[in-house]
C-alpha cells in the first residue's frame, strides 16, 4: 500500500518567467507590472545568454523598469525572475546566484558572513589527515 506524500517541489519559488525579453518590457510595462503584481524575488538579466547581472527585489516590476534606464541600460536584452515566497531567503539565493555566475554588471561579490565559510576547515582537516597518513608510514 501506498502512502500519498505531498511533494515539497516549488515551496520556495512561487511565480517564474524566464527569457523574457528587455523590449516587451519597455513596450508592455504596465502589462508586465499587472502579471508580476508587487511579488518580491530574484532576478537575472542577460545579454546573448549570458548573465549580465543578479539582483534582488521586493517589487520586481519597478525594478526591472529602473534598469532600463540606470547604468545597465543597453546592457542587456532579457531576463528572468523567480518571485520567492520567503524574504528571509531572497539575500542568500541572491549571493548563491551571483558567486557561481559571476556576472560582469554585479560589483558586489554577494556574502553569507566570514563564520560560514568552510574552505580553511576542510583544508586543515585535509593537512592534518596527509600528515597522519606521512606519519603513519
Amino acid at each position: 500500500m501506498t502512502k500519498n506524500r505531498k511533494s515539497s517541489r516549488g515551496l520556495l519559488v512561487r511565480a517564474y518567467a524566464e527569457d523574457i525579453s528587455a523590449s516587451l518590457l519597455e513596450k508592455h510595462g504596465d502589462t508586465v507590472k499587472t502579471v508580476i503584481g508587487r511579488k518580491r524575488g530574484v532576478y537575472v538579466l542577460s545579454k546573448a545568454g549570458k548573465p549580465y547581472y543578479i539582483g534582488l527585489a521586493n517589487k520586481l516590476p519597478s525594478r526591472l523598469s529602473h534598469h532600463l534606464k540606470d547604468r545597465h541600460a543597453g546592457n542587456w536584452d532579457r531576463f528572468n525572475f523567480y518571485a520567492i515566497r520567503s524574504k528571509k531567503y531572497i539575500k542568500d539565493l541572491e549571493s548563491i546566484l551571483i558567486r557561481v555566475a559571476k556576472p560582469e554588471g554585479n560589483r558586489q561579490r554577494g556574502g553569507f558572513g566570514k563564520d560560514k565559510n568552510l574552505r580553511r576547515t576542510l583544508r586543515n582537516e585535509i593537512i592534518q589527515s596527509i600528515k597522519a597518513d606521512f606519519n603513519a608510514e
